[in-house]
């Protein structure tokens, strides 16, 4: 269980993490020197009788300048400690701190009255009552009370014996997710290189495991874990942790304060998120001498400040995308733009501060991390932010493919809700979405489509290609890339090429070489085609595996090139043909020739151009064209020299369906 202090400067959080571990968490030789925290500091309490079972202190700055320290503390804790001096009571940044507790989504806090020694028990009262006043209105009106004095040791005692049993009582936060870990300290240690810390947010790391470096892209080995403080071989989400990592790019590319390690092969860094934004009121939780002038003032459209993600933190501006301005206190969908990358997933909790950073003025929750560039403030997008506002990630999806009659983007949603691909699958088959991927599971498109979206979708399509006959009434058919853009505009490859397929599997279209009908549809060529194609087909199955140019077939036809191509291309619209190149024809039986060729070579790992150009005896440059078609098709994916097959040929280049 991560901990988290909280107070006024001076309040005796460090001294009270000393009485509660023994450890001092003043650790560089300027806060000894003020007597003040400056930076993190970290602790660790095992339990005496449950084992694997830690406490981890996180001791936060109380100093208004370092505030922004304290954010990237309190990030990602399961319990906040408030402390406050019995002979001060609640202070500024005491507010301040209970406000950004409040922002942050911390969601259980004990209150913990120090320095008890110093006054007498009426006075003690009194500062009780008032931190019940200020915590009346907010989520913590229930909050657990202990008083303690660092002259009485022994006073520490009932609160060290609440937390123990609190730890084991917590449920160990969900390892589920790509592992994410923000970096809030990177060091090198002499004989092992480079360390990085930080709070496992979610997934699970063991040793050996590739990471990525976010903001740089670069590829890290995990060489040694230390979780909770102890040597360990995984570390999970919930535990504080040390990564001994390595790397070759490491030398150009350090980790620093703000970075991530994650797992997640589809994250990446973005300049603008959606976010839910709750403007600080003036409330008791916020009082007007901690922030006199702006808790009175509301938060206005584009206002610029200060962005505080996990560990992160940039220069802004904040569109809001319903109105010009929100009052204290209230809370509205908005924009932020932030002056430098950062990285963050669907749930990650945010602070404002202002353009000065010395006040907090506002907070809340990431709702999409990789928002569309443009439509912001449109009525559909803010229905689609409204249903994506969920931190269950089941029923943000399910709300979501209510409103997308095209789908959604599956791997968009393992990027922004960081979600297994295992996870995702899971929930996909337990809500029955329709499940639509094209280039294979690793690199392709994956959507998903909504049961009653789904039969709307096979609906309009089949309607689409009805319209497409009338309108062409001499072709036998469409090609996907133009019934596309006939269709629902969005609507993706994968959901299209899955969508054909199963109005051919009940029997409603026909799938001719490259084209489909519906089915009875029929259009005769004319005894003109017919009988070129007589003379055409014999000469392209002569020909064999190397297709003649269009000029070559414009002279064996005694035509001009610019028939010849119409005429082709009519083929192709009859599904006779494929066109492969802008001069290269092939009969289908061909193709499926070629194309097995190809899954031979990709069985032994060798489906290269001078490999496929040796087993075929045709040209470097012809291979070339072929193996780009086999791309465009999504037969083929290339990953450097080679290929790798994505479904079977039988299937890409079946001439019915």
């Amino acid at each position: 269980m991560i901990i988290a202090t909280a107070g006024h400067v001076d309040h005796g959080k460090t001294t009270l993490i000393r009485a509660l571990t023994g450890v001092d968490t003043d650790r560089l030789p300027e806060e000894k020197k003020r007597g003040l925290s400056i930076d993190l500091g970290f602790a660790y309490l095992p339990h005496p009788a449950a084992e694997y079972c830690t406490l981890g202190f996180i001791d936060v700055p109380g100093h208004e300048k370092f505030v922004r320290n304290m954010i990237a503390g309190v990030g990602a804790v399961d319990l906040a400690l408030l402390i406050v001096a019995a002979d001060d009571g609640p202070m500024p940044q005491t507010r301040e701190h209970l406000a950004i507790l409040q922002l942050l989504g911390v969601k259980r806090l004990i209150v913990v009255v120090t320095k008890t020694d110093l006054v007498e028990e009426t006075a003690l009262q009194q500062v009780k009552a008032a931190l019940k006043e200020l915590l009346s209105t907010s989520p913590y009106s229930q909050a657990t009370f202990f008083s303690v004095s660092a002259e009485t040791p022994a006073s520490t005692d009932n609160l060290r014996t609440h937390l123990l049993d609190l730890a084991v009582q917590h449920a160990r936060q969900s390892a589920s997710g790509y592992f994410r870990l923000a970096i809030d300290r990177c060091f090198s240690v002499t004989g092992a290189g480079t360390v990085v810390t930080g709070t496992v947010l979610s997934g699970t790391v063991k040793t050996d495991d590739t990471l990525q470096l976010l903001s740089s892209g670069a590829s890290v080995r995990v060489r040694g874990i230390r979780a909770q403080d102890t040597e360990a071989t995984v570390a999970a989400g919930g535990q504080r942790c040390a990564l001994n990592i390595t790397g070759s790019s490491l030398r150009n590319s350090a980790p620093k304060r703000g970075d991530w390690l994650t797992a997640n092969p589809l994250l990446e860094v973005t300049a603008a998120i959606d976010v839910h934004l709750s403007v600080v009121g003036s409330g008791k939780s916020y009082a007007a001498d901690a922030n006199p002038r702006s808790a009175r003032k509301p938060f206005r459209h584009w206002t610029s400040g200060h962005l505080h993600l996990a560990t992160a933190s940039t220069t802004c501006r904040v569109a809001l995308l319903n109105g010009d301005e929100l009052p204290p206190g209230q809370s509205a969908l908005a924009r932020i733009y932030c002056d430098k990358p950062i990285a963050a997933v669907t749930g990650d909790r945010f602070v404002l501060r202002d353009q000065s950073a010395k006040v907090t003025i506002a907070g809340g929750s990431v709702i999409d991390p990789l928002p569309p560039g443009r439509g912001r403030s449109q009525d559909a997008r803010l229905r689609l932010l409204a249903a994506m506002h969920n931190s269950d990630p089941a029923l943000a999806l399910s709300e979501t493919l209510s409103l997308s009659s095209a789908g959604i983007d599956l791997n968009r949603f393992i990027a922004t809700a960081n979600c297994t691909h295992e996870e995702l699958s899971y929930i996909c088959k337990q809500q029955q979405v329709v499940s639509c991927q094209s280039g294979g599971q690793s690199g392709g498109q994956w959507w998903g489509v909504g049961q009653e979206q789904w039969r709307l979708l096979q609906d309009n399509l089949l309607a689409a290609l009805e319209t497409w006959h009338q309108s062409q009434p001499l072709l036998l058919g469409a090609s996907p890339e133009q019934l596309q853009k006939h269709t629902k505009p969005g609507l993706s490859e994968a959901v299209l090429q899955t969508a054909l397929q199963a109005l051919i599997a009940c029997d409603k279209v026909v799938r001719q070489g490259a084209i489909y009908r519906c089915k009875g549809w029929t259009s005769a060529l004319d005894d003109t085609h017919e009988t070129h194609w007589s003379k055409l087909s014999q000469h392209l199955q002569s020909a064999g595996l190397v297709a003649p140019r269009v000029v070559e077939i414009a002279a064996l036809l005694d035509c001009p090139s610019e028939e010849v191509l119409k005429l082709m291309n009519t083929y192709v619209a009859h599904g006779r043909l494929y066109r492969v190149s802008a001069n290269r024809y092939y009969l289908p039986e061909t193709l499926q020739q070629l194309a097995t060729m190809a899954e031979a070579l990709a069985q032994q790992d060798n489906l290269t151009v001078a490999a496929y150009r040796d087993q075929s005896a045709i040209g470097r440059n012809l291979v070339i064209e072929l193996l780009e078609f086999f791309d465009r098709m999504q037969f083929t994916r290339r990953n450097g020299q080679h290929r790798s097959i994505l479904q079977p040929a039988i299937e890409v280049f079946a001439t019915e369906g």
